[in-house]
């Protein structure tokens, strides 16, 4: 029986990019999936999963594919009027039908050497001796996989990550209604590509065009909220909600409802930790954020790629393993709290606007996360580094030395397609950074005290390293000495 490097459970968006990563890089990697469902959700991508797609190296296969571009959203959010939101001009986003899109990235992988096993479901996952025994039930009989690794892609149904990782977000449940709709006529939208959103009392709704004609449309609710009425009701529960809205509503008043609606557990968790022994947690198997962020397949994907990083890196040196995992789950959980933070921020606006329960839990979370990163945005308006700035332009020379309670720290990071151990600044409330704005603080801030003139240390720095503009090379010096990690002697 060949032992693979790794048997990923879980054939979406995450478990087949996954894949097709660590196969490309040179190991044996075996891909199980379910067989397609009956039903397929579509997804709205952003613009910016185009550099994800290049470093997955499915770019080409993705824009070929012809799935609808999308120039922008249209939303009526918080009782105000209707918005248009454009992406810049050279920048559109995906329009997915699910099946499509997940056929396409299970192809490529395995055109780059996977063994893809779509007609078995995995019963069980067992490590033993060092190795992943993965057992299988197809229509066939029974079958298992052995490997060195096991990546749970398997999203929420969790195969190995309900064994005590999976960690419930308790704020709010949240249950998508959904529907697909056909229009003879054009629909009654300025932008035919747009995603289209909706705030109101009872919850938010969204659609999203996957053809001329056809568009699917989804009402999100709280089912401890609204009743469903089980599986005869919630047909007229679906039409009951999109009454509620005034967008959508006109928006499939001219057209015809294909088949009937369903319903999809959308409710947020995260992991307390999305590694062990030998497995790693990717996608919507390590969390799964609101869907109001909008982020969530671009997220998968996110993880997918440093999740097959850090099992490569793994496979190259074991003695870097566990600093490659534990990169990889402070990844995972700070873009699960950035994405729910942003999903709590417009829960705000909508609970501000609409009365009813469905908003009320889901708006309390916005101030209760934090996060260890540089927030670039934050730093422009943070009066201590306007300050430095101001002392920087004031100053006829500056001398420059590393601040008390400041120190070069080792940690991972990631270069090309492994992870390494480099230094990064810390300082108290700072664990450790190595860039803002595109700028390398770490080597910025060895140089700076060699220099007493800010022009002349700009220019050493763009012959050292890539060449940084010079309001970023700005931004960052004022940073390190607005944040107390560089003083001024």
């Amino acid at each position: 029986m060949t032992i693979f490097d790794a048997t990923v459970i879980g054939a979406g968006p995450a478990g087949a990019a996954a894949a097709r990563l660590l196969a490309s890089w040179g190991h044996r990697v075996a891909l199980i999936g379910r067989p397609p469902r009956k039903r397929s959700l579509a997804e709205s991508l952003p613009p910016s999963c185009a550099k994800l797609f290049e470093q997955l190296g499915v770019r080409g296969e993705i824009d070929d594919a012809r799935f609808i571009r999308a120039t922008g959203n249209t939303v009526c959010w918080a009782g105000r009027d209707r918005r248009v939101e454009h992406f810049d001009a050279s920048s559109t986003g995906y329009q997915v039908p699910r099946d499509a899109f997940d056929a396409l990235l299970i192809a490529s992988a395995e055109r780059a050497g996977v063994q893809v096993i779509l007609d078995a479901t995995a019963r069980d996952a067992v490590r033993e001796e060092g190795e992943w025994r993965v057992l299988l039930d197809s229509v066939s009989g029974s079958g298992e996989t052995s490997s060195r690794w096991l990546v749970d892609a398997s999203g929420r149904a969790g195969v190995v990550a309900r064994r005590g990782f999976r960690k419930p977000e308790s704020a709010a449940r949240t249950m998508a209604l959904v529907a697909v709709w056909e229009s003879k006529t054009p629909w009654p939208t300025e932008h035919d590509t747009h995603t289209l959103v909706e705030s109101y009392g009872g919850g938010w709704a969204w659609s999203v065009p996957v053809s001329v004609g056809r568009r699917f449309v989804t009402a999100m609710v709280d089912p401890t909220v609204t009743e469903l009425g089980g599986r005869s009701g919630l047909g007229e529960r679906y039409v009951a909600e999109l009454e509620r809205t005034t967008m959508l509503r006109e928006l499939v008043g001219g057209a015809t409802m294909i088949g009937e609606p369903w319903a999809c557990d959308a409710s947020p968790y995260s992991a307390s930790r999305s590694f062990d022994d030998g497995l790693l947690l990717i996608g919507d198997a390590a969390s799964f954020v609101d869907p109001l962020s909008s982020f969530g397949v671009k997220k998968a994907l996110a993880s997918a790629w440093l999740g097959a990083v850090a099992v490569h890196t793994a496979h190259l040196d074991s003695s870097l393993t566990t600093h490659a995992m534990q990169l990889f789950d402070a990844r995972e959980r700070e873009m699960y709290e950035h994405l729910q933070r942003q999903s709590a921020l417009l829960s705000q606006e909508a609970a501000g606007a609409h009365v009813g329960a469905f908003w009320n839990g889901r708006s309390d979370s916005a101030t209760d996360l934090a996060s260890d990163q540089l927030d670039v945005v934050a730093l422009r308006t943070d009066p201590r580094v306007l300050a430095a700035f101001d002392e920087l332009k004031r100053r006829e020379s500056i001398c420059l030395r590393l601040a008390p309670g400041a120190c070069f720290v080792t940690r991972a990071i990631v270069r090309g397609h492994r992870i390494v151990l480099e230094d990064h600044l810390a300082a108290p409330g700072i664990p450790g950074v190595r860039y803002c704005r595109n700028v390398d603080l770490v080597l910025l801030a060895r140089i700076a005290e060699q220099h007493s003139q800010v022009p002349e240390l700009f220019d050493v720095y763009n012959r050292l390293a890539p060449p940084a503009p010079l309001p970023d090379f700005l931004g960052a010096l004022s940073t390190l000495i607005g944040l107390e990690i560089l003083s001024f002697a």
